[in-house]
């Protein structure tokens, strides 16, 4: 009985992972072609964003009016990681639009009413060395 516990466990972990880089791959589109319509089931409506460049805090409407301004189809992204820990999830990438400068990214991801939704971003330049 316990084995088929800790099975169901990691099964579920795996299930969440999936969900979870299906959610990523649609942020990452949304990016590409500048879509708030992809974007929007992903994010949840009290999204926040910050700007690790900067330090700045941006709410919803700023992030959106940012998306649809500067759509990126050159954006790739690789050493993807999702972290799973209950009704919480952490999804971080190195992501790129031009050859040798990078960012990394962090979201961060609660389920609610069964399905993930990202509460939370931040993206900053890494240093080029």
């Amino acid at each position: 009985m316990v084995l088929a516990i800790v099975a169901w466990e990691e099964l579920t972990r795996m299930n969440d992972r999936d969900a979870l880089t299906e959610r990523n791959r649609s942020f990452i589109e949304a990016f590409r072609q500048g879509s708030w319509e992809i974007l929007r089931p992903v994010l949840s409506p009290s999204f926040r964003y910050l700007d690790g460049a900067t330090g700045e805090l941006w709410d919803l409407p700023r992030y959106i009016e940012d998306l649809r301004a500067h759509p990126a189809p050159d954006l790739g992204i690789d050493q993807l990681v999702v972290h799973v820990d209950g009704d919480a999830a952490v999804v971080s990438a190195r992501s790129s639009s031009r050859p040798g400068q990078f960012n990394r990214y962090v979201d961060s991801y609660e389920r609610r009413n069964g399905s993930w939704v990202c509460y939370s971003a931040c993206v900053w330049p890494l240093s080029s060395q």
